[in-house]
């Protein structure tokens, strides 16, 4: 049997988010003014948490803008063709008529006389900020969705959440927060001793990229899609423990001269560690005790913050999808790519470098290799501060 032939470049994967919360809003939250670039790109950026529990808040982001001169809204059609609105017809019925639905920025906060949310509609994040700035208040439970970019600054990979959908949510729906997204693992990704690592810690971290298409970097043109490196931790408890074994073996541990490419949801995870049972009994809180205000029982079992700080991208599934005879065959990932497809960039000087050189391109759906050759650009401070 010949083997297919592995590639030597990166296409585009998924890279998307569901998260459902509590918002927290503030008076400034949403700019009511353009921002103006030295380059004269008007924009505006708005980004705030979500208060997923107590111990973990995820913040989103909505930014977009448009040229001094001859403003226009890059979409695509219908026929997944990119294209151009005129600043002016961007909220002309007609003109929406023909982009593609997924290119629309959805809210669904408010509810109409027979009782159902009503759609808002918006091609621009300037748009949309406007109106969550009327309609979208303090507290308020919602489902949020959209796409994850990620991109290099100061050395270090930044991960972002671009809102795509908002919508509101009941009260007694269970908050969660996960992550669709390709991953790229290959010979290295395990630890060395993994499986001892597993058996004393329950937990590993794997090293992985993910595939990002990147118009600029640094002021360079890149143009191409990049692998970025990323962890994910997979977990275990004693009850678990062999088939996670069988789990890592059968996904993550992979031939040296391929990559492979998987397709997971995972939870998402920023905050702080919660333990029970670790609350000294000082004379404060023997003093509850006494005053019958709680039991030894209760101050011992309450949850409290250690103030370790939690980053985590934690392993729950593969996403199921069929190959072309209609079989999981790739239900575990498939060996996609040659070993040297896994090019990261190098850092470059920014010595000498203006604020405006410091720009990316994002006209193209996150994880994407189409592209326009239009820049919107922006400083990386202004973005990732």
């Amino acid at each position: 049997m010949v083997k297919p032939k592995l590639d030597t470049e990166l296409h585009g994967g998924y890279a998307s988010f569901r998260f459902c919360g509590t918002v927290s809003i503030s008076d400034d939250t949403f700019p009511k003014e353009d921002t103006t670039s030295a380059s004269g790109w008007k924009y505006r950026r708005a980004n705030f948490p979500v208060k997923i529990s107590d111990s973990n808040s995820l913040y989103v982001q909505l930014m977009g803008g448009r040229a001094s001169t001859n403003p226009v809204v890059y979409v695509r059609n219908k026929e997944d063709q990119p294209i151009q609105l005129k600043w002016d017809m961007r909220n002309n019925e007609d003109v929406l008529k023909n982009v593609k639905p997924a290119d629309f920025i959805v809210i669904r906060i408010e509810e109409g006389a027979d009782g159902k949310l009503i759609a808002k509609k918006f091609v621009s994040e300037v748009d949309a900020i406007d109106y969550l700035a009327d309609h979208l208040t303090d507290g308020t439970k919602v489902h949020i969705g959209g796409d994850v970019e990620y991109q290099r600054y100061n050395g270090e990979i930044q991960r972002s959440f671009n809102i795509t959908r908002i919508t509101l949510a009941k009260e007694d729906v269970e908050p969660y927060a996960v992550m669709q997204q390709t991953y790229l693992v290959d010979t290295h990704s395990l630890p060395r001793k993994w499986e001892k690592e597993l058996e004393e810690n329950h937990q590993i971290k794997i090293n992985t990229f993910v595939p990002q298409y990147v118009g600029k970097e640094n002021g360079k043109t890149i143009k191409r899609t990049l692998a970025m490196p990323q962890q994910i931790t997979l977990k275990a408890t004693d009850d678990n423990l062999d088939k996670r074994i069988k789990i890592v073996e059968k996904m993550f541990k992979v031939d040296k001269k391929v990559v492979r490419e998987l397709i997971l949801q995972n939870n998402v995870v920023y905050g702080y560690e919660q333990a029970s049972g670790e609350i000294e009994m000082t004379p404060e809180l023997q003093e509850l005790v006494e005053l019958g205000i709680m039991t030894e029982e209760q101050i011992k079992n309450e949850v409290t913050v250690t103030g370790s700080k939690v980053d985590e991208v934690v392993f729950d599934h593969p996403v199921l999808r069929k190959d072309g005879d209609g079989d999981y065959s790739k239900l575990y990932g498939f060996d996609r790519y040659a070993p040297e497809a896994l090019i990261v960039p190098n850092d470059e000087e920014e010595q000498g470098m203006s604020d405006d050189e410091k720009v990316f391109e994002d006209d193209v759906e996150s994880g994407s290799d189409d592209s326009s050759d239009a820049d919107d650009p922006f400083s990386d401070d202004e973005l990732f501060a």
